[in-house]
């Protein structure tokens, strides 16, 4: 085995010990130990094995296992991207440091200098691109909305990139290899812009396209708290007009002294009529004191679902709640998942309600919703916020898991779960700045 070669083997090992960071560290994982040894055996023999058969080639077999992996262990299409990006950012980095080793120790003749520099760079280019590239996502993540369709077309645009590039490894010369290293270093950096350019495109006119929505389904929850206001005004207006009626049917009960039967009549048909629509009264006449027009709307549609499936919908917020210092989107979409969630539990059980509270704590707008649950179903808090969990059968439980993330990457937002048979307790800190 030559120098050269040995070199390649050291570098396929510590590239794939980079590529394994690279993806943990991106996406927030942790491995066990019967995952670690599942990762070598599988994996990194393979790809060791498969090198001086292959050459660079093998690293292909090693992002493709890996990336199904991730897949595995997280259910995001989007991860493969990442898995992609981990490798292309990585030959960039091998790329650079070729360079800088050349231009800074070829004079020397010190080839055991030069390998050990050469990995220095790797490694710290690594960790480097790494840091960014996780600063990126992070950003991208809680401002933007990744659906399926963008996540699949991201993906392809990924794995296209890193098969044009492996084509250009597999036709280096290696008798001028430096030079062909700085070819392939520009044209990398050029797939590299244009794969990041079209990701941007994607993500940004699916963004739109969303927020477009979003806007549309505001203006509908903003009409239906509208509508549901002058719903009430009327309602007033009809009591008032029948309540004469309501106390002259009481006449005869008392005429009678027919106490037992003036008891049944008031609470098993007057008081009873009058329950829910004076829960529901209340419910609207609360929202006043919530001065942002794009959650009332969105709360007010959640009360008008909870009516439509029978479930009592009680809300408090007694100090104005005039901002809240998280982009609306997101904001929306945290409340409508707890909301969403809170009602379709409730609907399970007999007498399931759900409660909804806006407290204002110093700098911090506390939002709490409660909601009773089967309790027969055995939930445990660690479990609720895995991807896929979920109590309501297959191909559901993907609300909360995108809850944990948006309120994971919101520095100024901590999310608090409380289990307290029958109540599920959901707070929401949101704090300024």
């Amino acid at each position: 085995m030559d120098v050269l070669t040995g070199k390649m083997l050291l570098m396929s090992i510590i590239q794939f010990s980079m590529m394994l960071f690279f993806c943990t560290y991106i996406l927030d994982l942790y491995w066990s130990k019967k995952q670690l040894i599942t990762i070598i055996i599988i994996i990194f023999l393979p790809t060791f094995l498969l090198f001086p058969f292959i050459g660079a080639w093998s690293m292909l077999y090693c992002l493709s296992l890996l990336a199904i992996m991730m897949y595995r262990e997280t259910k995001v299409v989007m991860n493969i991207l990442h898995v992609c990006m981990a490798l292309i950012l990585l030959v960039i980095g091998d790329n650079i440091s070729n360079i800088l080793t050349f231009r800074l120790f070829n004079g020397i003749g010190n080839e055991q200098l030069s390998i050990i520099s050469y990995f220095f760079f790797y490694i710290v280019f690594g960790l480097i691109f790494a840091f960014c590239y996780k600063r990126i996502v992070k950003y991208l993540i809680s401002r933007w909305v990744i659906n399926s369709f963008v996540s699949y077309i991201s993906v392809f645009l990924g794995i296209t990139t890193v098969v044009f590039m492996y084509i250009n490894i597999m036709a280096i010369d290696y008798d001028n290899f430096y030079e062909s290293v700085q070819n392939n270093l520009a044209m990398f950096l050029i797939y590299f812009v244009l794969l990041s350019i079209s990701v941007f495109v994607v993500l940004y006119l699916a963004f739109k396209q969303y927020k477009m929505k979003q806007r549309e389904q505001e203006m509908k929850n903003f009409e239906s708290y509208v509508t549901s206001i002058e719903q009430i005004n009327q309602d007033m207006r009809k009591f008032k007009h029948d309540y004469i009626n309501i106390l002259s049917s009481l006449r005869t009960f008392i005429d009678d002294k027919n106490y037992e039967g003036l008891h049944t009549y008031f609470y098993d048909h007057i008081l009873e009529a009058n329950h829910h629509e004076q829960l529901n009264q209340q419910a609207m006449m609360m929202l006043n004191n919530l001065k942002i027009n794009s959650l009332k709307g969105l709360v007010t549609t959640k009360i008008l679902q909870a009516q439509s499936h029978h479930v009592p919908f009680y809300i408090e917020i007694v100090e104005e709640i005039t901002d809240i210092d998280v982009d609306p989107i997101l904001l929306n979409r945290m409340v409508g998942i707890l909301l969403d969630n809170g009602i379709e539990a409730a609907r399970g059980v007999e007498n399931g309600e759900v409660r909804m509270a806006f407290i204002h704590m110093g700098e911090v707008v506390l939002l709490v919703v409660s909601n009773t649950f089967d309790k027969k179903i055995a939930i445990k808090v660690h479990e609720i916020y895995q991807e896929g969990f979920s109590t309501k059968g297959e191909e559901r439980g993907l609300g909360l898991a995108n809850l944990r993330q948006m309120t994971n990457d919101l520095h100024n937002v901590n999310l608090n779960t409380k289990i307290s048979p029958p109540y599920f307790i959901q707070e929401v800190g949101f704090r300024k700045g």
